[in-house]
């Protein structure tokens, strides 16, 4: 099947080299692009997704950068590849009525993965949706000594100063909204699953939209466009989100404790699901032991339940992993049941309904087991 992702990315260009004017934009980078990567071009691609083979790729020639132009003559506006893409998923929400997930990716990732893995997401969970994936600039590449793990300084770098870069598109689509006619406006949902050191990236963007000057007051009292976003509070921080999957956090455990980190996360959303497990090497061992990044979100949960914002749950899921296992930290993306668990959030369903999940404390679940079934 072929599934169609939309993104924005604050990467490289990497330009046609047999384009005379220099101007044909072919992929993008590992570093960050113009600007110290708080430039943000936009566009969409396709991937070939084969969920019985495992198989996701980018369909050869099908990326297509929006056209950008901040340089205008007197009397013209400026071009915005914001525009373009938000006004084409604007479009199927309207009219196909599919809600959106937003996805922020983890280290290691290359502009193409992050492109597929996403077209991956939309065919693997099962939902009719739009995906929207921001791919922020990792290295995608080997240390010296062959790991599985990439460059994780480098990436851990370009992800705290990507947070800019996402906040202005966030903000952008708060521009965009607030110009919409009534009749223009849609009543779906956009959700959002940040992955491993994904999380980090949209800490520094909520650091940084709390720092954007504040926006003009929308003419109307109430901003319903995408249900998503409210308007109402005088605060720069709106509600963007309906649902957020946190899965994997390389993220502190104390994250929502503190106003510098994710404190005021809830504030941009309605719910807020934090995925855990004590299996995930890569956060444990990786971040948490070798970089010293101290205990992990995605690896203990957050750190006391009853201090933090009654809009986040936490859930356990370590009893559907293996014992060791490097897919262990993919599992928002691997396992059966997780999907499920995942899925049913996103559509809604009251954290004490979903099915196989078990209480554990104060807004905290352990997913159990399905009898027979692997993930």
């Amino acid at each position: 099947m072929i599934k169609t992702v939309y993104f924005a990315t604050n990467r490289q260009p990497l330009l046609d080299p047999t384009d005379p004017q220099h101007q044909r934009i072919i992929g993008f980078g590992s570093e960050l692009g113009p600007t110290s990567g708080i430039d943000v071009r936009y566009g969409s691609a396709k991937v070939n997704v084969n969920l019985s083979r495992k198989t996701n790729v980018l369909v050869p020639g099908s990326l297509a950068v929006a056209n950008q132009q901040l340089l205008f003559a007197e009397g013209e506006a400026p071009t915005l590849g914001s525009d373009t893409i938000f006004d084409a998923i604007r479009a199927s929400m309207k009219a196909d009525d599919k809600p959106t997930i937003a996805f922020i990716h983890g280290f290691s990732n290359s502009f193409v993965d992050s492109i597929e893995r996403a077209g991956w997401l939309s065919a693997f969970y099962g939902l009719d949706v739009n995906m929207f994936v921001f791919s922020w600039p990792s290295i995608a590449s080997l240390l010296p000594v062959p790991t599985p793990f990439g460059d994780y300084a480098h990436d851990r770098k370009t992800a705290a100063a990507s947070g800019i870069a996402i906040a202005r598109t966030l903000r952008r689509l708060s521009d965009f909204v607030d110009k919409l006619s009534e009749e223009d406006r849609c009543n779906q949902a956009i959700h959002l699953i940040c992955h491993s050191m994904g999380n980090y990236v949209m800490r520094n963007a909520l650091q940084a939209l709390m720092k954007l000057p504040e926006p003009p007051s929308p003419t109307l009292s109430t901003v319903n466009a995408m249900t998503s976003l409210d308007g109402t509070s005088s605060s720069p921080l709106r509600r963007y989100f309906d649902k957020v999957i946190l899965a994997a956090a390389d993220e502190d455990a104390d994250a929502f404790d503190d106003p510098a980190k994710f404190k005021f996360l809830p504030r941009i959303c309605r719910s807020i699901t934090v995925y855990y497990s004590e299996k995930d090497w890569i956060l444990s061992t990786l971040s948490s032991g070798t970089k010293f990044n101290g205990p992990r979100l995605g690896a203990d949960g957050p750190d006391n339940m009853g201090t933090i914002s009654d809009k986040v749950s936490a859930v356990d899921v370590s009893a559907i992993l293996a014992l060791s296992e490097p897919e262990n930290h993919q599992y928002y993306r691997v396992f059966p049941q997780m999907r499920d668990d995942i899925k049913a959030v996103l559509t809604g369903t009251p954290p004490e309904k979903i099915a196989n999940r078990q209480a554990i404390g104060q807004s905290r679940w352990r997913i159990v087991r399905k009898a027979g079934r692997s993930g």
